[in-house]
């Protein structure tokens, strides 16, 4: 049997799209048929990376209603992440979504809701949790009875240019939040895939490097409670000078696990660490899935398997986050 050629399209062509776009090139039954940006060379100059005959609009709507499109892939600002997939679920387009999916509990369910009426469906960018070593780990912590403490780290730094030169990072309305919404909510996700569902969030936030620059915060730590009893701890900063780190620990019956960018250390012994991918990131901070995580979402989408990060599971990242913001080290219930 022939396999179903989708036709696709990508919103958004900042930095993060190259990943995206270097992923599909790689998937015999994707066509690129159009690429959007307000920034129209921005736009044009993706096309000529991708070595494609696409069709550039600016416009987002214009685009939805011009192509008959199977999917499109919303790599755009925060804010804007919820109202796009919106509009392409209301026509029954299935979506790519970067994370965070949303930046306020009304989108998440304005997204679950939308989401039940559709044809379409919606994957969201969590791409970690199929790096090698992250899968290694559960399989190790699976057959140990399951993980029954954690803690994770996340160790950026963020320059003040990064933040002035985006027009959109650094507010509330617009980013959604700092280092726990941006950077931090890959390992939140990570920790609730480790420990199951998270029932209460208890943290404080600051904004130690960039104050009068930014309103979010550029610091956050905590403890995560979850549904099982066990509980989770975490640190997240962008206020660091000197390089960019990650590390899950995860404590189970019989051993000490820790993933440090993107390698699985097992009590102390280095075990396994995530396939280089040159074409996709350039820190293994980042993790390196974005082409396992984008081509099992078009498998999914031919067999009509589940979604391999559905909106339900992504969600959970979003509200210890925002409960995290409203916390003021008050024990929140999610």
């Amino acid at each position: 049997m022939m396999k179903k050629t989708f036709k696709v399209a990508l919103v958004g062509c900042g930095a993060v799209s190259k990943n995206h776009l270097a992923a599909l090139a790689t998937i015999d039954n994707v066509s690129v048929v159009a690429l959007c940006d307000v920034n129209r060379e921005r736009a044009e100059l993706r096309a000529a990376e991708l070595k494609s005959e696409c069709t550039i609009y600016e416009d987002y709507e214009t685009m939805l209603e011009r192509e008959a499109l199977d999917a499109v892939h919303i790599t755009t600002p925060h804010y804007l992440h919820a109202p796009m997939a919106r509009l392409a679920l209301e026509r029954g387009i299935n979506v790519f979504l970067e994370k965070p999916m949303c930046i306020s509990l009304d989108e998440i369910d304005e997204l679950l809701e939308i989401e039940k009426k559709s044809s379409g469906r919606i994957t969201v960018c969590f791409q970690n949790r199929f790096n090698p070593a992250t899968l290694v780990a559960r399989r190790i912590a699976d057959e140990d009875g399951g993980v029954i403490s954690a803690y994770g780290t996340v160790i950026w730094e963020r320059s003040e240019k990064y933040y002035t030169s985006s027009g959109w990072r650094g507010a509330y309305a617009t980013e959604g939040g700092g280092v726990m919404i941006n950077q931090a909510i890959h390992t939140i996700d990570l920790l609730c895939q480790f420990l199951g569902k998270p029932t209460t969030v208890c943290a404080t936030t600051a904004n130690h490097r960039h104050k009068g620059i930014i309103e979010v915060e550029d610091s956050c730590e905590g403890v995560i409670g979850f549904e099982s009893g066990d509980s989770a701890s975490f640190y997240a900063t962008t206020a660091f000078t000197g390089y960019d780190s990650t590390s899950i620990f995860l404590l189970t019956k019989n051993h000490k696990l820790e993933i440090r960018n993107n390698r699985l250390y097992l009590d102390g012994e280095h075990v396994e660490e995530g396939r280089d991918h040159d074409n996709y990131v350039t820190k293994a901070c980042y993790g390196n899935s974005h082409a396992t995580l984008i081509e099992r979402f078009y498998s999914a989408l031919e067999s009509g398997a589940d979604m391999p990060v559905t909106l339900e599971s992504a969600a959970e990242a979003i509200r210890i986050l925002l409960a995290a913001y409203k916390s003021n080290d008050t024990l929140i219930s999610l």
